[in-house]
């Protein structure tokens, strides 16, 4: 019985044979162009909340669960989901976005005052967001975004 080896010495020096392989057997090395480690990265264009959304945040948060997640987007709303992943009714991970949009004239105002005012404007216009969440489900089975225009 004779062995044969799936690698052979090649006729010519300096040639390969066509059946040596290029890198050791069952051995991976990743291509240096890809990350060893991914993050998820974040959806393009939404972004942190700058100081004037900030403010409406911090003064509307305790309307929603603890764990909810503020993002603003290009055009400057703000997007309000969270993690239902955990609710038995739940057909999806997350609730159904709440947007909020702002009147250019009230961000205008708001990016000119102290902080302290900001809330105070923020607060006052609690009600309306009020208003707008009325019926809201966020384990709505078709989910829509709720939008609120706020100002």
């Amino acid at each position: 019985m004779q062995w044969n080896s799936a690698v052979t010495v090649p006729e010519r020096p300096g040639k390969t044979s066509p059946w040596m392989p290029l890198r050791g057997a069952g051995k991976f090395e990743p291509p240096e162009s890809v990350p060893s480690v991914s993050y998820p990265h974040a959806p393009v264009g939404i972004t942190s909340l700058d100081n004037v959304r900030a403010a409406f945040w911090q003064a509307y948060r305790h309307l929603f669960p603890p764990h909810s997640l503020a993002a603003q987007t290009p055009n400057g709303s703000i997007v309000i989901s969270w993690s239902i992943l955990d609710e038995p009714h739940a057909r999806y991970p997350y609730a159904a976005p709440v947007m909020l949009r702002f009147d250019g004239q009230l961000v205008d105002t708001m990016s000119k005052c102290d902080p302290r005012e900001r809330i105070r404007i923020a607060q006052n216009h609690e009600p309306t967001l009020r208003e707008g969440l009325r019926g809201y489900d966020p384990f709505a089975r078709f989910p829509n975004a709720r939008v609120v225009v706020i100002g």
